[in-house]
Order: structure tokens, then C-alpha cells, then sequence
């Protein structure tokens, strides 16, 4: 058996024997649990320990003012998509397109249907359907005329669409509600400068009433309108 100093130690007794042993083992003593650090959060993609947003950048020091990209990228506005629920901007100025506010006043009659439409014998007709009956003013000038609807209102933005008579054979091309400060305006357009209305005023039991403006039969459509051209064959 071969013996190294590293594994076995020699005995020696007082005999003169000699015998192998193993070393003894080395002394233990208590030491006390070393404290372990807390786990680091990973840093998010896109930036370093340091959080400069850097690859392999230093650490900012304290105090040293923000990333100026990130400072730039926080004065953007941030408009929220609402898909198909969106609001169109108003301008200031107004101008061409800009909405009419409606202001309607509790107890005021509401002008609720504007109307046109053809008679038997030749004539045409304009007439306003109301929740109640009003003073109404007519203000005749050359090329229209209109009738003041005296404390009326409307309540719905489509009532203010303009009635487009253009291709019926009346004096009118076209007429419509304008609302006038406390007041409600039809103007009436005239393609026949000298046509004249008859207005009158019907009311039923329930308390509604009808405005109706009355025109004679004439000659109105314009002459000499040239037929469209036939449509062109389309050759495959």
C-alpha cells in the first residue's frame, strides 16, 4: 500500500510500531448566515442599467437633467382614437360649413315639417307645419320674400335644409328656414322676379297650425334646353 503525506499521518508510538492513520478533521466552528441581496428587476427592452436609453451607456449621475429625446417625445399630443365616434373640429371663424347652434326655447311653437308640392290645377305650394300658431310678417324684395315667423323655433338641424324646386315647373327654386335671433325666417327665392304668393294661415282643433304660400300656374321651366347626349356604346 503506498502512503502519502496528503491522506495518512504516521503514528508513532512508544513501541517503535508505526501504523497509517487518517488525518483529523478540521475543527468546525458556528458562522453566522450571510445576508443575500435582493434580485434585481431586469431593466425593460430599449434601455441599460444605467436608463439612458444608451446601449452599453453609463449610468447618469444624480442630478443630471432627463434623456432630452424622452422630454421631446412627452410634448406630443396624444388624441385618443375613437374609431368611428369621432367629433370634427369647429373653427373659431366660423365660415362656409360652420355648424348652426339651435336654441330652442321651452314653450316657444316649433316649426316641425318645411314643405313643398305641386297642385292639381297647375300651381305649386309652400307651406310650414307648426306646433302652435304664430304672427307671421311678410317682407317682399326683389328676387325673394320672406315670411317672419314671429317667437318660432325649430328643434331638429334638418328642418334647415334648403327645399331645391328648381326642376318643377314653379316661380320658387328655392326656399328655406333660417333661424333669427328670437324669430324664424323662411326665405323664399324667386327664379320669377315679379311672382307673387297668397300666404294664409291654418289652424286645426288641436292647436297646430300650417303656414301656406300659394302660387299661380305658369310658364316657368327654363327654354331651350338642349337634350342630352346619348350615352356612347362602350366597345369590349
Amino acid at each position: 500500500m503506498r502512503l502519502t503525506q496528503s491522506s495518512l499521518a504516521i503514528v508513532v508510538l512508544s513501541s517503535g510500531i508505526a501504523y497509517a492513520q487518517a488525518p483529523p478533521a478540521a475543527p468546525t466552528t458556528a458562522t453566522s448566515p450571510q445576508p443575500v441581496a435582493p434580485a434585481q428587476p431586469a431593466p425593460p427592452p430599449g434601455t441599460t442599467a444605467g436608463g439612458t436609453g444608451q446601449p452599453g451607456g453609463p449610468a447618469a449621475p444624480p442630478g443630471a437633467p432627463a434623456d432630452p429625446g424622452a422630454k421631446k417625445d412627452a410634448k406630443k399630443p396624444v388624441i385618443p382614437a375613437t374609431g368611428y365616434g369621432y367629433k370634427d373640429p369647429v373653427s373659431k371663424g366660423g365660415g362656409r360649413g360652420a355648424p348652426i347652434l339651435l336654441k330652442r326655447r321651452a314653450g316657444a311653437p316649433v316649426a316641425t315639417l318645411p314643405g313643398f308640392e305641386m297642385l292639381p290645377d297647375g300651381g305649386s305650394r309652400l307651406f310650414v307645419d307648426l306646433s302652435g300658431e304664430v304672427p307671421v310678417e311678410e317682407k317682399a324684395a326683389e328676387g325673394a320674400t320672406t315670411y317672419v315667423l314671429r317667437g318660432a323655433t325649430v328643434a331638429h338641424r334638418n328642418n334647415l335644409n334648403a327645399l331645391m324646386t328648381v326642376h318643377f315647373n314653379t316661380p320658387v327654386w328655392r326656399a328655406r328656414l333660417v333661424p333669427s335671433g328670437a324669430d324664424l325666417h323662411f326665405v323664399v327665392e324667386l327664379r320669377e322676379k315679379s311672382a307673387t304668393g297668397a300666404l294664409k294661415i291654418n289652424k286645426n282643433a288641436l292647436g297646430a297650425a300650417r303656414m301656406i304660400v300659394d302660387f299661380p300656374k305658369g310658364d316657368f321651366l327654363p327654354k331651350n334646353i338642349p337634350d342630352p347626349a346619348p350615352p356612347k356604346d362602350k366597345k369590349g
